[in-house]
C-alpha cells in the first residue's frame, strides 16, 4: 500500500514538473516585441533622424509603424542602416484593390517593405467605425498574404467601470479570429482608458488581463495560444517597462507617445533586451 502511494506521488510530481517545464519552455519560445506606433506624427527628416539614432537588439524584435506616406522612406533608411528593425503599417484595407479612395492594400504595403500591420486599433474603431467583422476581414487578408497582423483589443473606461472587461475582450477575440485557423499573428491589449492619458494599467492588472486573454485564445486556437505574443499597449514608457517585462504573459509593448523620441524608445528596447537576457 505504501509503495503504491509513493509511486502515485512520484508520478504526480513528475507530471507536475513536466507540465511546468513545458509551460516555461513555451513562454521562453515566445518572441518579445517592442513596437512603435507613431500615429499621425513625424516628417521625412524626423523619420531619418529617429531611425539613425535608435539601437536594436538580437533579443527583442523591434518594429516601427510610421504613417503610410513615410513607409517607403523608412524602409530605405532601415535597409541602409543594416539594423534588424521591422517595418509595419498602421492600417490596411481588406480588398486586394478597387475603388476605395484613400485606402491602402496589402500588396501596396508589401511592395514598400512592410512585414507587419496594426489592425483594430482603438482609434480606428473610434474614428473610422471599425468593428469586429471588419477587423476579421483585414486579419484574414493579411495572413493570406503573409503579412503579420498586430491585432488590437481593449475596453473603454465605461466598460471597465461596469466590470465588462472580460466580456468585451472575449467578444473582440472571437470576432477578430473567426475562421482563422492558421498563420502567425500578434495580439496587443490596449486598455482604451489608458491610451494617451498618461495613466496605465498596473503590471499586476495587465498580467491578470493578459492571462485571461491567453485562456480565451486557447478556446480558439488550442495549445498554440502559449506561443502567441501578447503585448501591452496602454501608455507604456521607459519608466514602467521593467514592471511589464517581469510579467510572464506580457511579451512586449506597443508604444505610442513614448515611441516618438528615439531616446525614450531606445530605453524601452534596452529594458526588454536585458529582461530577455536574464530570463
Amino acid at each position: 500500500m505504501e509503495q503504491s502511494i509513493e509511486s502515485y506521488i512520484k508520478n504526480l510530481v513528475r507530471e507536475t514538473i513536466g507540465h511546468t517545464l513545458g509551460q516555461l519552455q513555451l513562454q521562453s519560445e515566445r518572441r518579445i516585441y517592442v513596437i512603435a506606433n507613431w500615429k499621425m506624427n513625424k516628417t521625412l527628416a524626423e523619420t531619418a533622424e529617429f531611425l539613425q539614432k535608435i539601437n536594436s537588439s538580437n533579443n527583442v524584435s523591434v518594429v516601427v509603424c510610421p504613417p503610410t506616406q513615410l513607409l517607403y522612406p523608412a524602409h530605405l533608411f532601415i535597409k541602409q542602416s543594416g539594423k534588424p528593425v521591422g517595418l509595419g503599417a498602421q492600417n490596411v484595407h481588406w480588398a486586394d484593390k478597387g475603388a476605395y479612395t484613400g485606402e491602402t492594400s496589402i500588396s501596396m504595403l508589401q511592395d514598400v517593405g512592410c512585414e507587419y500591420v496594426i489592425i483594430g486599433h482603438s482609434e480606428r474603431r473610434q474614428y473610422s467605425g471599425e468593428n469586429d467583422q471588419l477587423v476579421n476581414m483585414k486579419v484574414a487578408q493579411s495572413l493570406k498574404a503573409g503579412l503579420t497582423p498586430i491585432i488590437c483589443i481593449g475596453e473603454t473606461l465605461e466598460q471597465k467601470n461596469a466590470q465588462k472587461t472580460e466580456q468585451v475582450l472575449t467578444k473582440q477575440l472571437f470576432g477578430a479570429l473567426k475562421d482563422i485557423d492558421s498563420g502567425d499573428f500578434i495580439l496587443a491589449y490596449e486598455p482604451v482608458w489608458a491610451i494617451g492619458t498618461g495613466q496605465s494599467a498596473t503590471a499586476e492588472l495587465a498580467q491578470e488581463t493578459h492571462s485571461y486573454i491567453r485562456s480565451v485564445l486557447k478556446q480558439i486556437v488550442g495549445q498554440k495560444a502559449e506561443s502567441i505574443s501578447i503585448l501591452y499597449g496602454g501608455s507604456a514608457n521607459e519608466s514602467n517597462a521593467a514592471e511589464y517585462r517581469a510579467m510572464p504573459d506580457i511579451d512586449g509593448v506597443l508604444v505610442g507617445g513614448a515611441s516618438l523620441q528615439a531616446h525614450s524608445f531606445d530605453g524601452i528596447i534596452n529594458v526588454f533586451a536585458k529582461g530577455e537576457q536574464n530570463s
